[in-house]
């Protein structure tokens, strides 16, 4: 008993080796380890070859024989240094009680949930049983920017780089977790947090900043609530964050639905606006009529059609083609050949189908001539203000007096006269009356319900 030696121990006694750990006596009474103990030693003090008992022992209890832990230049007494792939015994049940990489989780249970128990951030939380380390509870495994420590506290998981609180962040990202896109809107961790987005919001995010591929959950989500699917936007090229793209106050799944385009501002159904238009829209004016559609809407006119305006709103330098072609009157001229005021009642000559000639009867005024050869100009007798009459009834006759047309409600469900003939006499019905000068008779029944009548030439033009 080496406690009982009270004599000097010899140089041959102390050049032994006498528990076969490869540890000299003499080297372990200077280190202070046991001379009979094979597992009290010094490793760096093992000068010579020790014995096949020890090689083959396991003296730390981690599973790797002390033979193999020299050749792979662990610490045969240490039990958490060791390779764990070269464990070829059964690890000691005090061994698996310890917890070498301070996770909370025993080395036993990271063995049985297949975690290397000497890495730290390789765990399985819900077997957590023992207090972890400081530097576990510091460290941030799954490099999210919220310390492990912090996240057992918000309840979510530390070694899953998409669970956590933002808003708890301490320290830094790391390049891994910034080049993920854990809410799969196409834009990345790192790129989320630069523009002030949440990187756990899948409709939170700038769209100029998409640089990854989207999730499926991101395609078939609709995050501005306009009626189509982020995916749907992107195909067609709407924002997917922007409910209205083009502004016009139509909801872009209403314009799919409508059959108008959600990127044309001036092509929409009134009747489908809904939400607010855009400034730029209130800006514009989509029928050309000389009146902003904000100024219309003030107006109660209506933006899209050109002959429904407010006149004391109209700026006549910027009216365009759609309106200086169109005939708000109807009387077969059009308005760009009748911007003039003739008669200086504060009404343009466009919206009286008579220009204000109070010479005539009743404001009604014929044209003596037509050419109807489909140009879309005089291609009908016109007669200016008929449709303030409905009562009425048109007859045409050529010079020998015999009727070629008549009709009754001239003007109205397209009872035009227009060169062809209905007579029953000498001609054809339908057949195209000839160049020449004809005659017509108009009766109508005026405002005062007095029956009167016009009566002048009409010359046919091809």
């Amino acid at each position: 008993m080496l406690e009982n030696a009270t004599v000097p121990m010899t140089p041959e006694w102390e050049a032994l080796d006498c528990d076969g750990d490869g540890v000299t006596n003499g080297d372990e009474l200077e280190d202070g380890t046991n001379p009979l103990d094979a597992c009290d030693l010094d490793v760096a003090s093992q000068t010579v070859t020790p014995s096949d008992t020890w090689i083959d022992d396991d003296c730390d209890g981690d599973g790797v024989t002390n033979g193999d832990e020299v050749i792979d230049g662990t610490d045969p007494v240490d039990p958490c240094d060791f390779v764990i792939t070269s464990a070829t015994v059964t690890p000691t049940p005090e061994w698996e009680a310890l917890d070498c990489d301070g996770d909370g989780v025993t080395n036993g249970d990271e063995i049985a949930d297949g975690t290397d128990p000497l890495d730290d951030c390789d765990l399985d939380v819900a077997s957590q049983t023992v207090t972890p380390s400081d530097a576990w509870i510091d460290g941030d495994c799954d490099g999210d920017g919220v310390t492990n420590g912090d996240e057992v506290i918000d309840g979510t998981d530390p070694v899953d780089p998409c669970d956590f609180m933002l808003e708890n962040a301490t320290v830094p990202m790391t390049p891994e977790w910034e080049a993920l896109d854990c809410d799969g809107d196409g834009v990345t961790n790192g790129d989320e947090v630069l523009d002030g987005t949440d990187p756990l919001d899948l409709c939170d995010f700038t769209l100029d900043s998409q640089t990854v591929g989207v999730s499926d959950e991101w395609n078939n989500t609709d995050c501005d609530l306009d009626g189509l699917d982020n995916g749907d936007e992107i195909g067609i090229g709407t924002d997917p964050l922007d409910e209205d793209t083009d502004g016009d106050g139509v909801l872009d799944g209403d314009e799919v639905a409508d059959g108008t385009d959600p990127l044309d501002t001036c092509d929409f159904l009134t009747v489908s606006q809904t939400v607010t238009p855009s400034d730029a829209y209130a800006d514009l004016d989509c029928d050309e009529d000389g009146v902003t559609n904000g100024q219309e809407e003030e107006d109660g006119t209506d933006p899209q059609d050109p002959c429904d305006f407010d006149f004391d709103s109209q700026d006549l330098g910027s009216v365009g083609d759609n309106f200086l072609q169109a005939d708000c009157d109807g009387d077969g001229i059009v308005n760009g050949d009748e911007l003039d005021d003739n008669d200086g009642d504060g009404i343009p000559d466009l919206d009286e189908p008579n220009n204000g000639d109070q010479t005539i009867q009743d404001d009604l005024e014929p044209f003596d001539i037509m050419t109807p050869n489909g140009d879309g100009l005089n291609d009908v007798f016109v007669i200016r203000g008929i449709d303030r009459f409905p009562n009425n009834t048109v007859r045409i006759y050529n010079r020998w007096g015999v009727e070629v047309w008549g009709g009754q409600g001239y003007g109205q469900n397209g009872v035009f006269f227009r060169g062809e003939s209905n007579g029953r006499i000498t001609l054809d019905s339908d057949e195209l009356l000839p160049v020449g000068t004809y005659y017509y008779v108009i009766d109508y029944t005026n405002n005062e319900g007095i029956v009167r009548s016009l009566a002048g030439p009409l010359y046919i033009n091809r």
